[in-house]
């Protein structure tokens, strides 16, 4: 079985992706390929987004010469235009670490832990989505402990979510929203009941 989980920022995809990788899943964070997307792409985004990042006073380089990647967001995710440009640059190469992930492991159960995978052609190898959710006041301060983010920047963030789900609806996959407002324990359990369902 190939599952999808995902769902909006800070609602617990990670720690759902954990439970199932104990319950015997291999899992693949999109997220984190993600990063090595960007780095593997940095030619061309400097390309693309240098000039309108000086205009705004953003320095994309970190000081080890790496994209800034929390820079990058600030320049781009507020424009889906933009956001776009950046999309049509990364998504092929996650794709493919995507889908050779998911032929490598086609004899086991696999986990796809993605915001919007529905945007690349490895959504086709997939069976069934766990959508991962949680009140927005509740995802704002889990993001603001762990990412440190400015509250501006994670209320654009939310903004540019706010449709996942039904984005996911679309797709015609069989799709589990699971709420995950308490413990780690809570969430086992309701994920459990998912893959009793699903097996």
């Amino acid at each position: 079985m190939v599952l999808c989980v995902t769902g909006p920022m800070a609602a617990g995809k990670n720690a759902a992706s954990s439970i199932l990788e104990k319950m015997g899943f291999v899992s693949i964070d999109a997220d984190l390929i993600g990063h090595d997307a960007v780095e593997n792409c940095k030619e061309k985004i400097l390309e693309e987004f240098s000039s309108l990042a000086q205009k705004n006073k953003i320095h994309l380089l970190s000081q080890d010469g790496k994209i800034n990647r929390k820079n990058l967001g600030q320049l781009i995710f507020k424009d889906k235009a933009l956001v776009k440009k950046q999309e049509d640059i990364v998504f092929p190469y996650i794709n493919s670490v995507l889908e050779n992930f998911i032929d490598e492991n086609s004899k086991k159960n696999v986990v796809v832990n993605a915001t919007v995978l529905y945007k690349v052609n490895a959504m086709k190898k997939v069976e069934k989505i766990l959508f991962i959710d949680c009140p927005a006041f509740i995802r704002f301060f889990r993001a603001k402990k762990r990412d440190r983010l400015k509250s501006l920047q994670i209320i654009e963030r939310f903004f540019s979510q706010r449709f996942l789900f039904s984005q996911y609806k679309k797709i015609g996959i069989e799709i589990f929203r699971i709420v995950n407002c308490g413990n780690i324990s809570s969430l086992q359990k309701k994920i459990e009941r998912v893959i009793f369902k699903c097996q």
